[in-house]
């Protein structure tokens, strides 16, 4: 058996490397054989949009957002690259921005969950807390124990004072993903607005016990202070 020489490596092949060793935490070589495949194929949308994949995975999403523009410039109707680019712009607080991306990849996929959540994500952001309980809404109906589009909508609902609706959607984020802190933080709030002491300061205590640091946010907590004194 032969085996291919560098100069007969394809730009697919080098993708598929790629993916190996983002798959075996190895991102610097992952980057390094992406970026050969786009040297061979600059026109390769797929290579970009996985580069801007693995850029996300360390964090530099400034050069994460210009891939993905790459990848669109080249494929117009990329909607996994619209998708993530509204998730990388998020995260830099870009949020009009980041709900246009979200509306684009869901104009080409209105089936694609996960940009119902970034969708909502971003409307959240935007203190338009009714318009993301709709969104992460369609998100579940596409998606029924989509764990984030869950602990989402339990934000939102409490941001709107909803908080019989807001408490279901914690306990059910919570079936889905038992260890949670940040949900057992949340509802630990949402009790004290409840008035029932008891089960805050033991949803606050779970939530510390699975992130220690939570305990210096509860501190400066108005509502959950006097729990951790």
């Amino acid at each position: 058996m032969t085996s291919k020489s560098p100069t007969d490596t394809t730009a697919e092949d080098y993708v598929l490397l790629a993916t190996d060793h983002y798959y075996k935490g190895e991102f610097d070589k992952s980057l390094e054989a992406l970026d050969k495949a786009i040297e061979l194929r600059p026109e390769f949308a797929e290579a970009w949009y996985n580069k801007g994949v693995t850029l996300s995975v360390i964090g530099r999403i400034e050069e994460e957002i210009a891939t993905y523009d790459e990848a669109l410039g080249l494929n117009p109707d990329y909607a996994e690259a619209w998708n993530n680019k509204a998730s990388a712009l998020g995260k830099l607080n870009r949020l009009e921005e980041a709900l246009e991306s979200s509306e684009k990849a869901i104009e080409l996929r209105p089936g694609f969950a996960v940009a119902w959540c970034n969708k909502g994500a971003a409307l959240c952001g935007l203190e338009r807390d009714s318009e993301a309980v709709t969104a992460y809404d369609k998100a579940i109906e596409l998606q029924e124990n989509y764990f984030e589009a869950w602990f989402n909508k339990a934000v939102s609902l409490h941001n709107l004072e909803n908080l019989h609706d807001a408490y279901k959607a914690y306990n059910k984020a919570l079936e889905l993903m038992p260890n949670y802190a940040d949900a057992y933080y949340n509802r630990a709030g949402l009790y004290i607005q409840l008035g029932d002491t008891l089960s805050a300061d033991a949803d606050l205590k779970r939530a510390i016990e699975l992130d220690p640091a939570l305990i210096e946010r509860a501190r400066s907590d108005e509502a959950l202070s006097e729990l951790v004194k």
